[in-house]
């Protein structure tokens, strides 16, 4: 289709449809920048100009021919689309209208382009990073989400691990782009999805190499201040579940001259500025290191400070970066102690000498050399005289020639950038043996490439060739995978296609690398001895221009140093001064050799041979054989760009384009000139071209159904969709040519979309018009039928108006005779009474003229008199009223104070009965010894008189008869003493006993009472420890969790869990609330544990037979049989075991016995964390917390460390039980909430513009579709496990409170991410689904806890899709409404709201700036906060349960249970 034809049947019909629609074009103006404006008259064939309206004036546009139309806009509804290749008119004003309103409109600094996300530098932090967003773009398809780098991300990860094949993202851009902050990002995202919840050693290891990386190998530049002056690849390993475990590092082309020179305004590596900053450290001081304004190779730039960086918290970090590597301090030193060395390096004076200066020498006490020297280990005065000599081979033998000053200025900066080289290649080789993988062969790895972009400067030398190279490789590899990719399409759809034709870059290429190419014939001109730039240059005018011209080479016209090539990017043109040295980068072989001779740096060289090594230069020896074979710069880097294109075309790549949007590093300051440059330079347009060279519109029969239906004839169901389309279609488009039908889509050629708009446009116009024309008549017809009825009746009402009349005349004219008849009998009396009224009247006349001012000032001053007042009683009432609302205030102020005061005494009382009652315990316990040895002596007593009964009679001598009588007298007077003490002890312990019991039940009751009140003013800082607490308790169960994972792993491995777990939890529950429970009267007490057990109702476990127990109760039960037993039958069974144990004395058994239950419900829980459904671990934690209030009084052996482990047990098993069910909502909540439609035909199907990515996954027609009855089915089994447990209802609340906070912050962080769920249909459909949830937490009488109060944000944010966004007004009331949602939140939702129907409007720019001016004042002092934290944990509270009463004779235990070992005591 023509230009001309295209303008002619896409713009006719601006001004009859002017108010419905409006025809944009792009047109460009003065320094190749595009703008916005629009046609205000049609275009006719032949016409020479267009009136159009630009934003500031009207203009007439120039047209000389048809072919030079300006290029028209895509129409509104793909305005701000997030995909460059869903646009209708697919050209460079197009792409670059829409990355600006996403830019500065939208503040959205991603966007696709196919395969592509362009992503412009907003130079600020955004709050886009944060784990909460990884969370949200975890799993999730790319086509779903707004456009981001973790989307990238997360479609390589399921690429990887879906089809088991190696992925690559590929970031480019110019320097300062952003490119270095794209990737960290992306290894920050695969750190987090492909390890654990918390970063694994691997992981750690993977990050730290950043900082390691950044130090020595970034730069300022006039561009950028964190600018990468190399490139890397790094290779991320997985193993076979997703999981990092290692990783290797490529680099390329290192800046080596960065480190003897920088440009006005740039910096030398930040490494050298950190090691200065660090200089007054006691480690530090050795290096003999001053400020950089002192050194040579980092003053030259004149910037020794970058605003907003610290150089010595950046070198801490460094420093950190290799502790996490495994370089021991020592090391680190070490390679300090070079990089210092480097610097004093340059600071050696070469002085020049001799006649011409051909000579030069250094002053023997120079004491930078000294300070090189020492640092290094090596001989001062050799350095000095291989500085300033060279040894050449003449004839066979060996000369030592010197060298002028300049040359030895050139020697000793080849040396340090050699040194530099050396040691950023050794640390890469470190860090590369840090990252190696340690658990086994890596599955399959991610690449990422951090490669510089296209680069073209005022002067251009051998580092932008090399760079210029790569990128046409690139390029070359991004356009063919592209291609590929759109021919895999058209098959997958079976289209009748034919090849696309796209620009291919091979000769440029060919002219680079090809034979007698730039780089052959640079080569070969290195490796003659006499070999110059100048030289060079010319064998390349003769090979490219003379000989055989190519078409990428030309000769500029003022130089004859200088040459351009014509890259696909654009015309660069590059002088060739310094291209030979640069090339060589060679450096003299006897300054390595006396470097060798340090045992500090031979490291360094002790490869020099190999071609790593070689990698960074080559080294001059006087022998020419040996030089001629070293490789050049350029071939090494020519051969390891071949393994990086090997090893991309063998992997599945993902691009990322990184935008420089201005050259003043100003945050959301779009140059359009500058972006225009580097879109042509990265690759983008080329993807418009390629796709636009196709079909580049695609639609599903289903959206194109729903958006386009108007214009389709016959039957208008979905059903027949795709019939209806294939008839109607031909007629729409008449040229076959621009669409054609594939298997589930249908596809157009560039502009057929925006054609299709207008033909809707028209037909719904039409359609407007006749429905006007009805609803015109009927109204019509309505009105003429009230105007007849209103003049029937006003003719009725006339007509009787005329008869009354006429009946009035009548009566008229009868009176009118009788007042004839006597008016002249009282004409007389008449006259008379008008003289007599005329009289009245004139004196009335006369006293109104008197008396009227005096009577109108007194009326005057009544009213004035009413008016003050009143108004002085409004005021006194109003002084009365402020009076009262004030003491009103301030009783109430001190009424509460009172009361707090009164709450605190209570709160101190209660401690004090908590004090008296622990005095109490410890009294009875002295009572109880007393009473014990009381006993003691009783038997004492009795066995005294028992031995007194078997002596024998008394000898008859009478003093020892009387001597034995008073023996007896004085043992009875004891016994009869310590008898009457006995009972004296025994009434005061029966009597402590009740004033225990008292005091107790006092003390609960308080309690009680105390509860609601003390929680008001002690939750917080009770809620703050418990969260401090359990945090800490979830990070001891993880690091014991990976402890055990990694002793067990080969015995888990083969070992399946045991389904039997499903009720160890629900064993272990029941036996913690046993122990909360008081004992039968006969089972209440324990004797002394000195005693034999003589209490009955307990249950009596052999010590041979406790593992047999533990295993029947715990290890070994069976679902089928825990469900069939009666509630918590296994926990009474251990409970009266133990306490049977600890009664009879046996402490030690007793302890063992609950040490061997806690340890096997741990070990059970561990085994159990990964099943699904998760009711093995509800009944963990059901009633632990109530053992812990009673097992202090009622087991002897109960000791704070038991009461701790039970407590940690009770919330780890909460906190699992949470995990596991969180695990299955996770999955199910975007779908069901989101995206299922509860209310059938209310919204619209998402309009189709978004194309399917490389590697995405194709939708599942087949799946159940997931609605919210999937979400309450899972709340709804775990509501009805809980309830089975008797817990409490606060417990149950706590729960769903934390599940309910996960739901609403999951779907909220979904919804600000997805630009198709924000419109009005969809956020009807959404508050639907939330109402469904309300109303099912309330029907379970869940609200109280706050479960519902946590979708509140949910709520706000589909009220904000609802609400008007018009006016000021509407601005106002979105504000006061949306208390919850933070302001990056509203001002997201609002930028995203796309209208699905024609009734429905976008949202304004002016509308949004307008809530932001609203929102600046709450957002101060709050932290830039866009998603919600699903990883936020509440503190749970335990709350306390009254104990119950258990016997031994109320348990009926089933033969399954397998215990009968058991006996009754």
């Amino acid at each position: 289709m023509k230009v001309s034809s295209d303008w002619s049947s896409t713009c006719k019909f601006t001004l009859e449809s002017l108010a419905f629609t409006t025809c944009k074009y792009t047109t460009e103006i003065i320094y190749a920048v595009w703008v916005s404006a629009q046609l205000l008259q049609d275009y006719s064939h032949g016409e020479k100009h267009l009136l159009l309206q630009l934003s500031d004036g009207k203009i007439n546009y120039p047209v000389s021919s048809p072919t030079g139309l300006p290029p028209l806009g895509n129409p509104d509804i793909l305005e701000g689309e997030n995909d460059l290749t869903a646009l209708s008119f697919l050209h460079e004003p197009a792409v670059l209208h829409n990355l600006r309103v996403r830019f500065l409109g939208y503040s959205s600094i991603y966007t696709y382009c196919g395969i592509v996300l362009v992503a412009i530098n907003p130079y600020e932090q955004l709050p886009i990073y944060g784990e909460e967003v990884i969370d949200a773009y975890s799993g999730q398809d790319m086509a779903d989400m707004e456009p981001h780098i973790f989307s990238v991300a997360e479609e390589a990860y399921r690429t990887m691990t879906r089809e088991e094949k190696n992925q690559s993202i590929i970031i480019s851009g110019e320097s300062g782009s952003g490119k270095t902050v794209s990737a960290k990002f992306t290894m920050r995202y695969f750190a987090v999805v492909g390890g654990a919840t918390q970063q694994t050693s691997v992981e750690e290891r993977v990050l730290a190499s950043n900082p390691i990386m950044e130090s020595i190998g970034n730069a300022k530049t006039t561009r950028n201040d964190n600018s990468s002056r190399f490139g890397k690849y790094i290779e991320i390993g997985f193993g076979r579940k997703g999981d990092i475990i290692g990783a290797n590092m490529r680099t390329y082309l290192l800046e080596k001259s960065r480190v003897v020179f920088q440009a006005s305004a740039e910096r030398n590596y930040h490494i050298f500025y950190q090691l200065c900053a660090s200089r007054e450290l006691p480690e530090m001081r050795s290096l003999r290191l001053d400020a950089p304004e002192h050194f040579r190779y980092t003053k030259q730039g004149g910037e020794m400070q970058i605003p907003g960086t610290d150089d010595l918290s950046d070198l801490e970090r460094t420093r950190n970066a290799f502790t996490v590597l495994n370089v021991q301090p020592d090391q680190q030193m070490e390679l300090f102690r070079i990089l210092s060395a480097v610097l004093h390096l340059g600071n050696v004076n070469i002085q020049a000498s001799g006649r011409n200066s051909d000579r030069s020498y250094i002053d023997p006490g120079d004491r930078s050399l000294a300070v090189f020297s020492k640092l290094l280990g090596v001989e001062g005065p050799q350095m000095a005289h291989w500085l300033c000599h060279r040894r050449l081979a003449v004839g066979g033998e060996m000369l030592v020639k010197p060298m002028s000053g300049q040359q030895a200025v050139e020697a000793r900066d080849a040396l340090a950038k050699h040194i530099y080289g050396q040691l950023f290649t050794w640390t890469v080789q470190r860090l590369n043996s840090a990252l190696r993988t340690q658990r086994g062969q890596a599955k399959s790895f991610i690449g990422v490439l951090d490669i510089y972009g296209f680069e073209t400067f005022d002067r251009n030398s051998f580092e932008q060739f090399c760079i210029n190279y790569a990128n046409e490789k690139l390029q070359q590899q991004f356009n063919r995978h592209v291609f590929h990719l759109e021919q895999e399409e058209y098959i997958r759809e079976e289209l009748a296609w034919s090849r696309i034709e796209f620009s291919d870059n091979q000769q440029c290429i060919s002219l680079i690398e090809g034979h007698l190419g730039l780089f052959d014939l640079l080569d070969e001109e290195c490796r003659m001895p006499k070999g110059s730039d100048e030289s060079w240059v010319r064998k390349l005018y003769d090979q490219h221009l003379n000989s055989e011209p190519h078409p990428h080479f030309q000769k500029p016209r003022m130089s004859n140093s200088s040459f351009i090539v014509l890259h696909f990017a654009d015309m660069v043109q590059y002088e060739c001064n310094g291209f030979l040295d640069k090339n060589r980068d060679t450096v003299f072989e006897e300054l390595i050799n006396v470097l060798k001779a340090s045992q500090l740096v031979a490291e360094l060289f002790q490869q020099q041979g190999n071609v790593s090594s070689v990698a960074n230069g080559s080294v001059r020896t006087g022998k020419r054989a040996i030089r001629e074979h070293k490789l050049t710069v350029g071939s090494q880097f020519r051969q390891s760009l071949q393994l990086l294109m090997d090893t991309l075309n063998s992997t599945t790549p993902h691009y990322v384009r990184c935008i420089k949007p201005n050259d003043l590093k100003q945050p959301f300051m779009f140059d359009p000139r500058r972006t225009v440059q580097q879109l042509r330079a990265c690759g983008v347009l080329e993807t418009i071209r390629i796709s636009a060279a196709g079909y580049p519109s695609r639609w599903t029969y289903e959206e194109f159904f729903s958006r386009y239906r108007v214009l389709l004839q016959g039957p208008q169901s979905e059903e027949q969709a795709q019939a209806s389309i294939r008839k109607a279609l031909p007629q729409l488009i008449p040229d076959p040519d621009q669409y054609c039908f594939g298997k589930t889509k249908v596809f157009f050629r560039a502009g057929q979309v925006a054609l299709l708009e207008k033909l809707r446009a028209e037909r719904l116009h039409v359609a407007a018009v006749i429905i006007q024309s009805r609803v015109r008549g009927w109204m019509a017809r309505i009105r003429y039928t009230r105007i007849l009825w209103a003049a029937v009746t006003i003719q009725r009402y006339w007509r009787g108006a005329l008869a009354r009349r006429l009946a009035l005349t009548l009566r008229h004219t009868k009176a009118a005779i009788v007042i004839q008849k006597t008016y002249r009998m009282v004409v007389v009396r008449q006259l008379f009474l008008m003289i007599r009224q005329a009289t009245i009247t004139i004196q009335a006349f006369t006293r109104a003229t008197v008396l009227f001012p005096q009577l109108v000032a007194e009326c005057a001053a009544v009213l004035l008199q009413a008016r003050v007042r009143g108004w002085l009683a409004r005021q006194a009432y109003r002084r009365v009223h402020a009076a009262v609302v004030f003491m009103q205030c301030c009783w109430r102020r001190r009424a509460a104070r009172r009361e707090l005061l009164k709450l605190k005494t209570e709160a101190r009382s209660v401690e004090k009965y908590r004090e008296l009652n622990k005095g109490m315990e410890v009294k009875v316990m002295q009572l109880q010894l007393r009473a014990d040895q009381e006993v003691g002596g009783e038997a004492t007593i009795q066995k005294l008189e028992s031995q007194k009964q078997k002596q024998p009679q008394p000898l008859p001598v009478i003093s020892e008869v009387e001597e034995r009588r008073r023996a007896e007298e004085k043992a009875a007077q004891e016994i009869l003493q310590l008898r009457q003490e006995l009972q004296a002890l025994q009434r005061e312990q029966d009597s402590l006993y009740k004033e225990r019991e008292d005091l107790s039940a006092r003390l609960l009751d308080q309690e009680k009472t105390q509860e609601g009140r003390f929680s008001v003013t002690g939750n917080i800082s009770l809620d703050e420890e418990r969260r401090k607490y359990q945090g800490l308790l979830r990070e001891f169960t993880r690091l014991e969790q990976r402890y055990d994972n990694l002793r067990e792993m080969s015995l888990l491995t083969e070992v399946q869990p045991p389904i039997f777990a499903y009720v160890l939890f629900y064993v272990v529950s029941n036996y913690f609330s046993v122990l909360t429970s008081p004992l039968s009267p006969d089972t209440s007490s324990c004797p002394s544990p000195t005693k034999p057990a003589t209490v009955t109702g307990l249950l009596e476990c052999r010590k041979r037979d406790e593992a047999k127990l533990i295993k029947n109760l715990i290890t070994d039960i069976r679902v089928d049989s825990a469900l069939s037993l009666p509630p918590g039958l296994p926990a009474s069974v251990l409970f009266l075991c133990v306490r049977q144990a600890d009664c009879s004395g046996d402490q030690t058994r007793a302890r063992s016995l609950c040490s061997a239950a806690v340890t096997a419900m741990k070990a059970a829980l561990k085994v159990t964390s990964g099943f699904e459904p998760a009711w093995s671990t509800i009944w963990l934690w059901s009633n632990i917390k109530r053992a812990v209030h009673v097992m202090s009084g009622r087991l002897s052996l109960t000791e704070n460390d038991l009461i701790r482990a039970l407590s940690d047990l009770c919330i780890q098993a909460y906190q699992q039980l949470l995990s596991i069910t969180e695990k299955r909502l996770q999955n199910i909540i975007v779908p069901a909430l989101l995206e299922s439609e509860t209310i059938p035909g209310l919204s619209a199907v998402k309009l189709g513009t978004s194309r399917k990515r490389a590697g995405s996954d194709p939708r599942n027609v087949g799946c159940d579709v997931l609605t919210m009855a999937s979400v309450l089915r899972e709340l709804g089994a775990l509501h009805t496990a809980l309830s089975r447990q008797a817990l409490p209802p606060t417990l149950m609340e706590q729960a769903f409170h934390q599940l309910t906070y996960l739901i609403s912050a999951t779907a909220l962080n979904s919804l600000l991410l997805r630009k198709d769920i924000c419109c009005w249909s969809r956020g009807m459909q959404i508050r639907y689904n939330v109402s469904l949830l309300e109303e099912w937490l309330r029907s379970r009488g869940l609200q109280a806890g706050g479960a519902v109060g946590t979708l509140e944000p949910l709520i706000q944010a589909v009220q904000l899709l609802q609400a008007a966004k018009k006016t000021d007004a509407d601005a106002g009331a979105l504000v006061q409404t949306c208390t919850t949602l933070s302001s990056q939140q509203i001002v997201k939702i609002l930028t995203l709201y796309t209208p699905h129907s024609d009734l429905d409007e976008r949202v304004t720019l002016n509308f949004i700036r307008t809530v932001q001016g609203l929102l600046k004042g709450r957002s101060e002092g709050q932290p830039p906060q866009l998603l919600m934290d699903v990883r936020r944990v509440f503190p749970v509270t335990f709350p306390y349960l009254p104990p119950a009463v258990l016997h031994a004779e109320q348990l009926v235990i089933p033969d399954s249970l397998k215990i009968s070992f058991l006996h009754r005591a």
